[in-house]
Protein backbone atom coordinates (compact mmCIF):
# COMPACT_ATOMS: atom_id res chain seq x y z
CA UNK A 1 0.00 0.00 0.00
CA UNK A 2 1.45 3.70 -0.74
CA UNK A 3 2.67 5.49 2.26
CA UNK A 4 0.37 8.13 1.91
CA UNK A 5 -2.71 6.45 1.93
CA UNK A 6 -1.66 4.48 5.37
CA UNK A 7 -0.59 7.81 6.55
CA UNK A 8 -3.51 9.93 5.33
CA UNK A 9 -5.89 11.25 8.22
CA UNK A 10 -8.32 14.07 8.65
CA UNK A 11 -6.91 16.78 10.72
CA UNK A 12 -8.87 19.46 12.81
CA UNK A 13 -5.59 21.32 14.11
CA UNK A 14 -3.50 23.40 11.95
CA UNK A 15 -0.30 25.54 12.67
CA UNK A 16 -0.43 29.18 12.10
CA UNK A 17 2.04 28.81 9.22
CA UNK A 18 0.72 29.96 5.37
CA UNK A 19 0.78 26.93 3.11
CA UNK A 20 3.29 27.63 0.04
CA UNK A 21 1.57 28.14 -3.71
CA UNK A 22 3.62 25.73 -5.01
CA UNK A 23 2.17 23.16 -3.23
CA UNK A 24 -1.22 24.17 -3.41
CA UNK A 25 -0.98 23.52 -7.19
CA UNK A 26 0.75 20.51 -6.77
CA UNK A 27 -3.07 19.09 -4.66
CA UNK A 28 -5.26 21.24 -7.53
CA UNK A 29 -2.63 19.07 -10.18
CA UNK A 30 -3.37 15.90 -8.49
CA UNK A 31 -7.19 16.45 -8.24
CA UNK A 32 -7.44 17.27 -12.07
CA UNK A 33 -5.60 13.93 -12.60
CA UNK A 34 -8.64 12.20 -10.68
CA UNK A 35 -10.87 10.45 -13.34
CA UNK A 36 -14.32 10.69 -14.25
CA UNK A 37 -17.36 9.89 -16.00
CA UNK A 38 -16.64 9.78 -19.43
CA UNK A 39 -13.83 12.41 -19.42
CA UNK A 40 -15.95 15.11 -18.50
CA UNK A 41 -13.60 16.34 -16.16
CA UNK A 42 -16.74 18.02 -14.32
CA UNK A 43 -14.62 19.25 -11.08
CA UNK A 44 -14.09 23.30 -10.42
CA UNK A 45 -11.97 24.13 -7.57
CA UNK A 46 -11.90 27.70 -5.66
CA UNK A 47 -9.25 28.29 -3.91
CA UNK A 48 -10.16 30.64 -0.18
CA UNK A 49 -7.25 31.56 1.57
CA UNK A 50 -9.07 35.02 3.64
CA UNK A 51 -8.77 34.77 7.09
CA UNK A 52 -12.34 36.14 7.06
CA UNK A 53 -13.29 33.70 4.52
CA UNK A 54 -11.96 30.69 6.53
CA UNK A 55 -13.44 31.96 9.72
CA UNK A 56 -16.84 32.40 8.52
CA UNK A 57 -17.16 28.73 6.94
CA UNK A 58 -18.40 27.60 10.02
CA UNK A 59 -21.14 29.80 9.57
CA UNK A 60 -22.43 27.91 6.61
CA UNK A 61 -21.64 24.79 7.47
CA UNK A 62 -21.61 23.66 10.80
CA UNK A 63 -18.58 20.47 10.97
CA UNK A 64 -16.26 23.15 9.94
CA UNK A 65 -14.62 23.95 12.84
CA UNK A 66 -11.01 23.58 11.44
CA UNK A 67 -11.02 25.80 8.98
CA UNK A 68 -10.73 28.67 12.03
CA UNK A 69 -6.82 27.23 12.14
CA UNK A 70 -6.26 26.02 8.58
CA UNK A 71 -4.31 28.38 6.34
CA UNK A 72 -6.66 27.38 3.14
CA UNK A 73 -9.59 25.55 1.89
CA UNK A 74 -10.05 23.85 -1.15
CA UNK A 75 -13.53 24.24 -2.32
CA UNK A 76 -14.90 21.42 -5.17
CA UNK A 77 -17.61 22.30 -7.56
CA UNK A 78 -19.32 20.26 -10.29
CA UNK A 79 -19.63 21.97 -13.49
CA UNK A 80 -23.68 20.96 -14.35
CA UNK A 81 -22.23 22.26 -18.33
CA UNK A 82 -19.55 19.76 -18.06
CA UNK A 83 -21.67 16.72 -16.99
CA UNK A 84 -25.10 15.41 -16.47
CA UNK A 85 -26.68 13.91 -14.12
CA UNK A 86 -25.67 15.78 -11.12
CA UNK A 87 -24.88 12.22 -9.50
CA UNK A 88 -21.97 11.93 -11.88
CA UNK A 89 -20.68 15.29 -10.48
CA UNK A 90 -20.42 14.01 -6.78
CA UNK A 91 -18.93 11.23 -7.81
CA UNK A 92 -15.91 12.91 -10.08
CA UNK A 93 -15.55 15.52 -7.15
CA UNK A 94 -14.91 12.69 -4.40
CA UNK A 95 -11.89 11.54 -6.68
CA UNK A 96 -10.59 14.76 -7.18
CA UNK A 97 -10.86 14.78 -3.71
CA UNK A 98 -9.39 11.64 -2.77
CA UNK A 99 -6.14 12.51 -4.73
CA UNK A 100 -5.95 15.88 -3.21
CA UNK A 101 -5.98 14.36 0.41
CA UNK A 102 -3.38 11.74 -0.92
CA UNK A 103 -1.30 14.51 -2.43
CA UNK A 104 -1.35 16.78 0.66
CA UNK A 105 0.30 13.90 2.82
CA UNK A 106 2.99 13.89 -0.06
CA UNK A 107 3.35 17.18 0.63
CA UNK A 108 3.43 17.02 4.49
CA UNK A 109 0.32 18.79 4.46
CA UNK A 110 -2.97 17.67 6.93
CA UNK A 111 -6.40 18.10 5.16
CA UNK A 112 -10.06 17.51 6.10
CA UNK A 113 -12.76 16.62 3.82
CA UNK A 114 -16.20 18.30 4.88
CA UNK A 115 -19.26 17.89 2.62
CA UNK A 116 -21.24 20.99 1.45
CA UNK A 117 -24.07 18.91 -1.03
CA UNK A 118 -25.68 17.11 -1.24
CA UNK A 119 -27.78 19.54 1.75
CA UNK A 120 -29.40 22.17 -0.36
CA UNK A 121 -29.10 24.77 2.47
CA UNK A 122 -25.64 24.47 2.58
CA UNK A 123 -25.32 24.91 -1.25
CA UNK A 124 -27.54 27.78 -1.35
CA UNK A 125 -25.06 29.36 1.47
CA UNK A 126 -21.88 28.79 -0.37
CA UNK A 127 -23.21 29.69 -3.41
CA UNK A 128 -24.50 32.99 -1.88
CA UNK A 129 -21.14 34.25 0.05
CA UNK A 130 -18.18 32.92 -2.01
CA UNK A 131 -20.52 33.91 -5.58
CA UNK A 132 -20.52 30.97 -6.58
CA UNK A 133 -22.16 30.70 -10.53
CA UNK A 134 -25.45 28.64 -10.27
CA UNK A 135 -23.93 26.09 -12.74
CA UNK A 136 -21.48 25.22 -10.04
CA UNK A 137 -22.70 22.86 -7.47
CA UNK A 138 -20.18 23.44 -4.42
CA UNK A 139 -19.92 19.29 -3.20
CA UNK A 140 -16.78 19.79 -0.38
CA UNK A 141 -14.80 21.95 1.36
CA UNK A 142 -11.13 20.72 1.73
CA UNK A 143 -9.17 22.01 4.83
CA UNK A 144 -5.50 22.31 3.91
CA UNK A 145 -2.82 23.65 6.50
CA UNK A 146 0.18 21.95 8.22
CA UNK A 147 -1.04 19.90 11.15
CA UNK A 148 -0.56 20.11 14.54
CA UNK A 149 -1.98 17.45 15.80
CA UNK A 150 -0.83 13.54 15.90
CA UNK A 151 -3.18 10.92 15.92
CA UNK A 152 -2.35 7.01 15.52
CA UNK A 153 -2.83 5.32 12.70
CA UNK A 154 -5.11 2.17 12.95
CA UNK A 155 -5.95 -0.31 10.01
CA UNK A 156 -9.51 -0.27 9.08
CA UNK A 157 -9.47 -3.53 6.81
CA UNK A 158 -12.49 -5.68 7.69
CA UNK A 159 -13.05 -8.39 6.33
CA UNK A 160 -16.68 -8.61 7.28
CA UNK A 161 -17.35 -5.91 4.94
CA UNK A 162 -16.45 -7.69 1.85
CA UNK A 163 -18.53 -10.22 -0.09
CA UNK A 164 -16.95 -11.99 -3.01
CA UNK A 165 -19.28 -13.87 -5.92
CA UNK A 166 -19.02 -16.22 -6.05
CA UNK A 167 -18.51 -17.33 -2.35
CA UNK A 168 -15.52 -19.08 -1.39
CA UNK A 169 -15.04 -21.04 1.76
CA UNK A 170 -13.88 -19.51 4.73
CA UNK A 171 -10.04 -21.55 4.13
CA UNK A 172 -9.59 -20.12 1.26
CA UNK A 173 -9.63 -16.69 2.24
CA UNK A 174 -5.81 -15.34 1.76
CA UNK A 175 -6.68 -11.60 2.79
CA UNK A 176 -7.13 -12.08 6.81
CA UNK A 177 -3.94 -11.70 8.74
Amino acid sequence: MLKELWERQSIRKYLNKPVEPEKIEELLRAAMNAPTARNSQSWRFLVVTDRNALDTMTDLQPYTGMMKTAACAIIVMGDRNASQPDEYLYVDSAAAIENILIEAVHQQLGTCWCAIGPNPDRIEKFRRYYRIDKDLIPIAAVAVGYSAESKPKEDRYDPQKVSWFPPFAESDNHFTK
